[in-house]
């Protein structure tokens, strides 16, 4: 059960900060501020996954590859939402 609420984290951290930057991205049309909310939100939320995990978890082998696979989590989620904003502020200004 912990595995699918690790995991889970993940995913739901990289569908919500898709979620929150097209539609921050459609109100403010500018994209420096909507990449650095969903890069503080990833932070925020991974980062809280992080010390949840590293509280939970009891093998200190287990903390320390958990919170790295968080850490690299929220380098990948961050660069998916920044190439995916740029992509549709691009074709934003196109319409």
């Amino acid at each position: 059960m912990k595995l699918i609420i690790f995991f889970g984290l993940i995913v739901l951290t990289l569908i919500g900060s898709l979620v929150f930057g097209r539609n921050n991205l459609k109100n403010n049309n500018n994209p420096a501020k909507t990449i650095i909310k969903v890069i503080l939100i990833n932070i925020i939320i991974l980062g809280l996954g992080s010390i949840w995990w590293f509280l939970t978890e009891t093998d200190g082998i287990s903390q320390v590859i958990g919170v790295m696979i968080y850490l690299g989590s929220i380098v990948g989620i961050s660069l998916i939402d920044i190439v995916l904003i740029y992509v549709w502020n691009g074709l934003a200004k196109r319409d």
